[in-house]
């Protein structure tokens, strides 16, 4: 019986994304080399719905192991039944996740294992407490978040571009910005 995705499960989860905040963040690990063949099923093999649900990870789904689009593909089998905003806060999360290093993602999945071996009631009081912060408390642990979720390697670079600009030129003209 799988669970339902509610907001109890999502502040958990925002939970764990601020306890992934207060972890160092580790050197980026390089990609393991491509396969020579798609696993599958492919973004082309998926249902709409399936593809909706998966919308923000098009462009890496067919780089993922069999293994992942299946833990995807579980997740995309309850979207359905989420209301507008769900589905919204679904995306918004399954996108940030995406862009997490190997890394990253062992730690938060460890951080909501932990929260989930609570006792449900200690589960709920860590929920309200959460809920109960004021909203720019939980902003700025959503912001400490993502900052956290930048590796080394991406604001160095970012940094790096910043400097090395032609002269007369405005970041606004440089391509793709």
């Amino acid at each position: 019986m799988g669970r339902r995705f509610g907001l109890p499960a999502l502040a958990v989860a925002s939970l764990a994304l601020a306890l992934l905040a207060t972890q160092p963040v580790p050197a980026q690990v390089a990609p393991p080399a491509a396969a020579s063949t798609v696993a599958r099923p492919t973004w082309q093999d998926l249902t709409a719905i399936q593809r909706e649900a998966l919308a923000p990870l098009e462009s890496k789904w067919d780089g993922y192991d069999a293994g992942r689009k299946q833990k995807w593909l579980e997740v995309a089998s309850r979207y359905p039944y989420l209301s507008p905003d769900g589905k919204q806060r679904l995306h918004e999360r399954m996108a940030e996740f995406a862009q997490l290093t190997p890394q990253q993602r062992r730690t938060l999945r460890e951080n909501f294992r932990k929260v989930y071996e609570l006792p449900a009631e200690q589960r709920r009081a860590v929920v309200r407490q959460f809920k109960d912060l004021p909203p720019e408390k939980r902003e700025a642990l959503s912001e400490q978040a993502r900052k956290k979720a930048e590796t080394p390697r991406r604001a160095a670079r970012d940094s790096a571009a910043d400097r090395v600009q032609p002269t007369g030129a405005r970041k606004s003209d440089a391509p793709g910005r």
